[in-house]
Parts: structure tokens; sequence; C-alpha cells
């Protein structure tokens, strides 16, 4: 039995569905599959049921999540409290960050902060999704810290959620869709639309829009954040952004105004992308960048 299969237990406990565990933990079905066999096997005892709602735990899965859960939550306080000792580090730690980490995660979380990591030099890079899963596999880099909403499950890629903001319609103030009192998608259809292409921004755009019946015509695209922050501000057109690159005035002074919509619509996820294993200064930095999430209020946006 290990924290991993452990860790694959409980996202099947709380999404009863194998393939949604599979996709939360960014691993493939099979390798879920194949995990939570093995802790069967392990404990000799089947551990789920199959349901017209999905997986649920039989009585020793109802047991043994307790354990589960407290296990867990013991080696996350464990790991904690010796984050503040760290073994003598030293070397060169390669982290590789997309143009959204760069301009609005960067700035919060390594500036004045980078001495805890002793006596590792890091080195910063920016590239594509695509073009920092690729270093990865090169051992070009040794972390990437990206948004991972279209990262497809890699058996020989790491990926793990950091934390998620929720994507909101953004207009200039006074818009007329920020006096409505509920606004759904359809009424977004009603203006003009400034899309961002950055990141892969786009595929998520397909995802929330594929299907309605329409979608709104998009007056502009770039792949910049400050252009899109600016057209909407001007009145332009509006658009449908995350909480983590939002800001009420664009820069050329514009107000601009933040509303939820009526449907659900995919939030942005941002995550560290690695190879398995990996170096103790790997391990060290992603504990200390768990622990400047945490402080930063990050997790609570």
């Amino acid at each position: 039995m290990t924290f991993q299969q452990l860790r694959h237990f409980i996202a099947i406990i709380e999404t009863g569905s194998l393939s949604q565990a599979a996709k939360r933990c960014y691993i493939s079905q099979p390798s879920m599959s194949a995990s939570i066999k093995a802790l069967e096997q392990d404990l000799g005892c089947g551990l789920f049921t199959r349901h017209s709602k999905g997986l649920l735990p039989t009585a020793a899965g109802q047991a043994l999540q307790q354990h589960a859960e407290r296990m867990l939550r013991e080696a996350q306080q464990a790991r904690a409290s010796v984050r503040s000792f760290p073994a003598e580090l030293s070397g060169t730690l390669r982290l590789g960050v997309t143009e959204t980490i760069s301009a609005y995660m960067l700035p919060r979380l390594f500036q004045g902060q980078l001495d805890y990591l002793s006596g590792v030099r890091l080195e910063v890079s920016e590239s594509s999704i695509s073009e920092t899963q690729r270093r990865l596999r090169a051992d070009e880099i040794d972390i990437g810290l990206m948004v991972i909403d279209n990262v497809p499950p890699a058996d020989d890629l790491h990926c793990e959620k950091l934390f998620e903001t929720p994507r909101r319609l953004w207009a200039p103030t006074g818009h007329p869709l920020m006096r409505r009192s509920h606004v759904e998608l359809s009424d977004v259809c009603e203006y003009p639309f400034i899309l961002l292409e950055m990141d892969d921004h786009t595929t998520t755009w397909e995802r929330y829009w594929q299907c309605q019946p329409h979608r709104p015509k998009v007056e502009l695209r770039s792949h910049s954040i400050e252009a899109v922050r600016s057209l909407v501000g001007m009145g332009i057109g509006i658009t449908i952004l995350s909480s983590l690159v939002f800001r009420p005035w664009s820069l050329e002074g514009d107000h601009i105004s933040r509303r939820e919509l009526a449907e659900e619509v995919p939030g942005m996820s941002i995550g560290l992308l690695r190879k398995t294993g990996g170096t103790a200064e790997v391990s060290f930095f992603i504990d200390r960048l768990k622990g400047l999430v945490e402080q930063s209020g990050l997790l609570e946006r």
C-alpha cells in the first residue's frame, strides 16, 4: 500500500468515477485502474462496487477511507513540519514557465522569496505549454509550472494541480450585462467578444461553447492579456477570463467589472509538471512552492 495508491483511492471516492479520478490525478484511466487493482490485491478485498451512479465504496472501502484520509493528512503535516529544515542543497534547478505564470505568478511568488532555495541557483525560462512538455522529456528543464487545463494524462510525466481560479465574465463597468440579475452564455452572444489565445486558452473556450446553439461573434483575438483588458475597458467587446489575471482597470485607466455566469464555466488550473521521481532539490522546491501558494492567498481566489 503506497501513498499514491491512497490518493488514487480517495480520488475515486470523491468523484465516483474511474475516468474522473484519473483526470483529477492526471494519469491515464488504465493506470488508475491498475493502481486500485494493486491496492485491492494488497489488502485482499474489493474496495468498490459498480452502481448506476458510478463507483461506490464497499464496507471495506468505507473503513479504508477513514484511515487513508488520516494518513494523507498526517503525511502532509509531516512534510510541512520539516520545510524549514532543508538538507544541504546545491546545484541548479531549471524551471520552465508559460506566459500566464511569467506575468501573474512569478512576481507574486518569487520576488524576495528565492532565499528559501538556499544554495540552489534557480534558472527560469519561458515557453509554450507543448514546448515545456517537450523540454521536460528531453531533460532540458526539471519542472514545468503552467496552466494545466488541457494537459493530457501521460505515464512518463507527473502532473499535480496547485490551485484553480474561476473564470468570470468581464465587461466595462456599466455594461448592460453587469446590470442583469441573471446572465447566461446565450446572453454573452449578444455582444462582440474579445478572445485570448495564449496558453491554450482557445481549447478551453471551445469546451464550454461546444454545447451551446450559438457562439458570440469574436471581434478581435490577441495573445496579450493586457490587450484584451484594454479592449474590454474601451467597450470594444467582452470576454471570459480567470480571476487570477483580473484587474479592475486597464493600462489606459478604463474600469472593468466581472461577474459569475449562470452556466458552469471551467476554471483555470495552475499546476506542476515533471518527470516521475526527481532530485531532493526538486522535491524541496515543490514543497516550498506549495507553502508560498498558500501564503499568497491564491487558493482562495
